[in-house]
């Protein structure tokens, strides 16, 4: 039996075992004794050997999260989830915004203009009025996500942000 000296994966001393010679050594383990220690000093394994420091270093602070990008991109989650106007379910997709916004066109330049148009659901015949209410309301629920998105990023700003909140307040 031999006595092998362990590391953790930063390096430091974190105790001993005792294995049979004929083994392979197990990770991060070595034959060589660290140095004796007094009062706060660690030993740290080098890869070459042990170095003695005077106390452990403060942990690396963990890395700060892009807060910007995950809250656009939870934005975007939001904003074309879709939503529900009077009933239908609508798709809030991009390209189903813009397909909106030109029906939307043409109903207000012709107030007889009518589509079929398809849900999630299926299809359903809307009126010129219709069609210019659920894109006012499709509007509003595209906002409704960009202005959750400003707050968020007032709250980076101030420092209140946290990740909870990347989840609350948007619309449904």
């Amino acid at each position: 039996m031999i006595t092998l000296y362990c590391w953790g994966a930063d390096g430091y001393f974190i105790g001993c075992v005792e294995v049979d010679e004929a083994g392979p050594l197990p990770e991060r383990s070595t034959p060589t004794q660290p140095p004796k220690l007094t009062g706060a000093q660690v030993a740290r394994w080098t890869g070459s050997g042990w170095e003695v420091l005077e106390s452990a270093p403060a942990p690396d602070p963990l890395p700060t999260p892009d807060w910007p990008a995950l809250i656009a991109a939870r934005r975007y989650t939001a904003e074309t989830a879709g939503t529900t106007v009077e009933g239908m379910p609508i798709d809030t997709g991009r390209d189903s915004q813009g397909l909106i916004t030109g029906a939307a066109v043409a109903a207000m330049l012709d107030p007889a203009y009518s589509v079929r148009w398809k849900t999630v659901a299926g299809f359903v015949d809307l009126t010129s009025q219709q069609i210019i209410g659920v894109a006012s309301a499709v509007r509003a629920f595209v906002q409704a996500s960009f202005d959750r998105e400003a707050v968020l990023l007032g709250a980076v700003a101030d420092g209140s942000i946290t990740v909870e909140m990347l989840e609350e307040g948007w619309p449904a």
